[in-house]
């Protein structure tokens, strides 16, 4: 099948083979499926599934690809940086930076009509996190449908320490360091303000295809800065307000 070979060829490009030439992915629903087909073949070489990640969070960032909504891609557990590891940029194309807030569920969530408050309610902690991005696109994502084949441009993800809710996340701030650039961002720019309705929209966009979230999964929510590129050698530091600061070498 296309969707196979696709993924095939996405999956070779994220383990150091050569980009991929842009063409046409029929649709969004194609998109997916390849998508899907590219965590299955991640799976089946003995991988793990850890969370997922939500993008195109920001009204801008919609507007970039003609999306009316979010769009979603997975988080492999071999993507997951421990504390104290650095970040490998050998076979990366053209690595992005950004700073999110993850949210680690304490029980499982299943849609549809899965609401923020039912995020909140079924979250254990959230976390400062960097997501790091970078497309096997070569040149990058021209469209939506091929952003979202590329599961969303996730490449990596690094948690800080996991911390308890806030009463309010519409008012966290976040400060992105990388050498002397100083990248400002806020939760403001999350669905309105509200990283939480980035989870729902997940949960409820899962249940169309009969997926659920279940409890202990990890879900990056979107980015609070603009996406910022980085070189090997660079060391990214964030300070999130109220939950804290997180550094992050590279090599």
């Amino acid at each position: 099948m296309a969707d196979d070979d696709l993924a095939r060829r996405l999956t070779k490009a994220t383990h150091g083979g050569p980009a991929v030439a842009p063409e046409p992915v029929a649709d969004l629903a194609a998109a997916y499926r390849v998508s899907r087909a590219t965590r299955d073949l991640a799976l089946a070489a003995g991988d793990r599934l850890a969370g997922y990640k939500v993008g195109l969070t920001s009204e801008p960032a919609r507007a970039t690809y003609g999306a009316a909504e979010p769009a979603f891609g997975y988080v492999l557990a071999s993507t997951v940086l421990n504390a104290g590891q650095a970040l490998p940029t050998a076979g990366m194309f053209a690595p992005r930076a950004e700073v999110e807030i993850a949210f680690v569920l304490g029980r499982p969530l299943s849609g549809p009509g899965t609401t923020p408050e039912d995020v909140l309610a079924a979250t254990a902690a959230i976390a400062p996190a960097f997501e790091i991005v970078d497309s096997r696109w070569s040149g990058g994502p021209t469209t939506l449908a091929m952003l979202a084949a590329d599961n969303t441009n996730a490449a990596y993800a690094f948690l800080g320490p996991q911390v308890p809710l806030p009463g309010d996340l519409s008012g966290v701030k976040c400060t992105l360091k990388i050498g002397d650039k100083v990248i400002p961002g806020s939760a403001a720019a999350v669905l309105n303000g509200n990283p939480a309705a980035a989870v729902a929209w997940l949960v409820n966009h899962l249940a169309e295809s009969g997926e659920s979230l279940p409890a202990g999964v990890v879900v990056l929510t979107g980015t609070l800065c603009a996406p910022t590129p980085f070189t090997g050698g660079d060391t990214l530091f964030a300070e999130v307000s109220g939950l804290g600061s997180l550094t992050l070498a590279t090599e």
